[in-house]
């Protein structure tokens, strides 16, 4: 079972103590049950004082064995759900962005939230189930003691009804998936409404389709959690009746089978009653163990995904790259995108292509050249399929890529601002100044230690302080994604002008995807994408000349 699988591997604590603590629970709510059972069919008198401490001793028993067990269950599920969301998260920020991007990042996060909670609520489920079964035991056992015929009846009873259901469950299980995969579908579409929110106003037609699109996945999605909840309460009520019948077994056919008189009767009757609820709790865990497993099968082969593909990272003998280089070579680097039949869709390439040091370089083109897959193999995250990439004459591998991605800072189009500069200590406060005071952020924005008191920014603005924080890194080689397209007339003449020679100026290495062609003089160099292949650019422009 994937779920019992899952927790094996995370559980600090001895199962052992877990079975101890459940079976004294058990013993003690057991004995709770035959001390009333027994004064109740006595006809002694009033319950000595001995018999009223056994009482009180058994009930407290149970509460502290109880609640000892059901904190070290929270601890022990919280701390396997702590260790299964950081270890995705560290497996996924390992992987490689072509494979991971091929995962999905519904998938991921579907997994990180939704099937952690599932299985953080049945594991504390299951455990109180597991009890409840050890009190079914022991109470089967107190039954046996005073009718052999009634245990019987009840154990093969019991024993058909639990497989019934069982059985009936199972078959819920590809109903889990179906749940699942629906889900992910209707993440997607919620994603598109937020993430493309621009997009979807500036069209009727497409926001109407779009959310016809939700509807219709929310719709299959709600049919799929009516019929699995329907379902799953019909087993409910198939078991709770089927329990209502074990009475009715008890009462009418145990004494057809046997001499039994009333006090037996009376006794067997009570402590199936008190089995009952304990009975229920089993019942009841197992659709939600059935969905707990499928959340543990989904979670473990993501997590199988997710680390098969850091592994090359994680196995590969980092090897450090020298700080300082006098020029970076792509030696007929080429790349193809594949579909899931392994055949190339679109292809980058054979590019040869050097960038020296201090360079400034513009990179031009139209949609679906293959600017974006160019920028994200000269930084190393895709792979040449073929081809070398070479700083100062070294061939770049997998020993050297981490140290290698570490030359560059990049803006890309779809950039995310991060509210805090991770990896970084706390930058001088005049510098931060200084450079707000140069990216014109002064009174927008302020950092507070290592974060950012806002990011309500204007897009441009935005991406000024991801610029900010690309010179506080202070990398060799700065790459920007069209970054001025969001800038208004007067900062974009800056960012060519003023900008651009200062960062020239430290000795900075900058590679820009633009279409700002009257400001292609400012560079040492223009190249253009033309269907995945390289070809000059020639260095016209008309700076001054910028108008709204």
């Amino acid at each position: 079972m994937p779920l019992i699988e899952l927790v094996r591997r995370h559980m600090a604590t001895q199962p052992r103590v877990l079975l101890l603590l459940a079976g004294i629970a058990g013993i003690s709510n057991t004995l709770v049950m035959a001390i009333i059972n027994n004064v109740a069919s006595t006809d002694a008198g009033t319950p000595t004082l001995r018999v009223l401490l056994m009482f009180l001793l058994a009930i407290g028993i149970y509460a502290v064995s109880q609640r000892i067990l059901l904190r070290i269950t929270a601890t022990e599920v919280e701390t396997m759900i702590e260790q299964l969301r950081v270890g995705l998260v560290d497996s996924a920020s390992r992987a490689e962005l072509l494979p991971l991007e091929q995962v999905g990042r519904s998938e991921v996060l579907g997994a990180m939230i939704r099937d952690t909670q599932t299985i953080s609520q049945a594991v504390n489920l299951l455990v109180i189930a597991a009890q409840s079964a050890i009190l079914i035991v022991l109470a089967m056992g107190y039954v046996l003691l005073n009718s052999l015929a009634a245990f019987i009846l009840s154990f093969a009873f019991i024993a058909f009804a639990v497989t019934l259901v069982i059985g009936r469950m199972k078959k819920l299980q590809g109903d889990l998936y179906k749940m699942f995969g629906q889900e992910a579908q209707l993440v997607d579409g919620l994603r598109d409404v937020l993430d493309g929110f621009k997009e979807v106003k500036m069209s009727t037609g497409r926001r109407d389709a779009l959310l016809q699109e939700v509807r219709t996945n929310a719709v299959q999605a709600r049919d799929l959690k009516i019929e699995y909840q329907s379902r799953s309460s019909n087993e409910f009520v198939l078991g709770q009746s089927l329990i209502f019948l074990l009475l009715g077994v008890i009462v009418f056919v145990v004494p057809m089978f046997a001499q039994a008189g009333p006090t037996e009767i009376s006794r067997t009757t009570t402590a199936i009653l008190f089995i009952i609820g304990p009975l229920g709790m089993v019942i009841q865990a197992v659709p939600m163990v059935a969905a707990a497993n499928a959340a543990a099968q989904n979670l473990m082969q993501l997590d199988a995904t997710l680390k098969s593909l850091s592994a090359q990272a994680a196995c590969a003998k980092v090897r450090p790259l020298p700080e300082r280089f006098d020029d970076i070579r792509l030696d007929t680097v080429s790349f193809a995108y594949q579909d899931t039949k392994a055949a190339s869709v679109f292809a980058v390439g054979p590019i040869d292509l050097a960038i020296r040091k201090g360079e400034i370089l513009f990179i031009t083109g139209g949609n679906g050249s293959g600017k974006s897959t160019l920028l994200k193999l000269l930084v190393g995250l895709y792979y040449p399929s073929s081809g070398m990439i070479r700083v100062d004459g070294q061939a770049i591998t997998s020993e050297t890529y981490d140290a290698y991605r570490n030359l560059f800072s990049v803006i890309f189009s779809d950039y995310h601002l991060f509210k805090r500069v991770y990896g970084l200590s706390a930058p001088d406060a005049a510098v931060v100044d200084d450079l707000c005071q140069l990216l014109e952020l002064v009174g927008k924005v302020q950092m507070q230690g290592t974060a950012f008191n806002t990011l309500e920014l204007s897009s441009g603005q935005r991406k000024r302080l991801a610029l900010l924080v690309t010179l506080l890194e202070d990398k060799p080689v700065v790459v920007l994604d069209e970054w001025a397209a969001d800038q208004d007339p007067h900062f974009r003449r800056k960012f060519y002008q003023e900008l651009l020679p200062r960062l020239r100026a430290a000795g900075k290495t900058v590679v820009a995807i633009t279409h700002d062609d009257r400001y292609f003089d400012c560079a040492d160099r223009c190249l253009a994408m033309e269907e995945g292949q390289l070809v000059p650019k020639q260095l016209t422009g008309r700076t001054g000349l910028d108008t709204p």
